[in-house]
């Protein structure tokens, strides 16, 4: 993922933010605070438990943001992501990726961004999970159609310029706001 899509996958985050987003981001700073704090005044008394606490806060300040965002996103907006249909064009190089999402959340969604990857096939289990972690090819877009409650909307990623002629397999994921 560059850095752009990154900054506009947490800008849309931020900019989506319920009241149950604030609150945990609140208790999760301040659980921070308090631990730093702990950890200050157990430094005159021992410094082995002080230096396992400024560890612990620093933990929580470096994987708190992630584990509370996944957390979240499963609790609020949980929604799925069905792969269609996936076609290499027989006379140019297109490969089209169709699908759905699924609402499965309490409210309804205005805005969905969805992450196409393809990856090589492997030969064994070692070979695809490998070939998971650096897909050659990746595509994001946006729905920006309203998805009421219980309900589908179809999407269609296409990939210009795909030249690979081997066995592929795509994965999709999406977040939903």
């Amino acid at each position: 993922m560059n850095i752009d899509a990154m900054k506009l996958s947490i800008l849309n985050y931020i900019h989506h933010f319920t009241m149950y987003d604030y609150v945990a981001y609140a208790w999760l700073t301040l659980t921070f605070f308090i631990a730093i704090l702990l950890s200050i005044l157990l430094a005159k008394r021992s410094i082995f438990m002080s230096i396992l606490t400024l560890l612990f806060s620093l933990s929580i300040l470096l994987a708190g943001p992630i584990v509370l965002k996944n957390i979240l996103d499963n609790f609020l907006r949980p929604n799925q992501t069905n792969l269609t249909t996936y076609k290499k064009l027989t006379f140019t190089n297109v490969l089209i990726v169709d699908g759905e999402i699924i609402n499965s959340s309490k409210k309804d969604f205005s805005l969905c961004l969805v992450n196409a990857s393809v990856y090589k096939e492997g030969k064994n289990s070692l070979y695809k999970f490998l070939n998971k972690l650096k897909p050659f090819r990746k595509k994001s877009i946006s729905v920006e159609k309203q998805i009421k409650v219980d309900s589908a909307q179809e999407f269609k990623i296409v990939f210009y310029d795909f030249n690979f002629d081997g066995d592929i397999n795509v994965t999709i994921k999406s977040e939903c706001y």
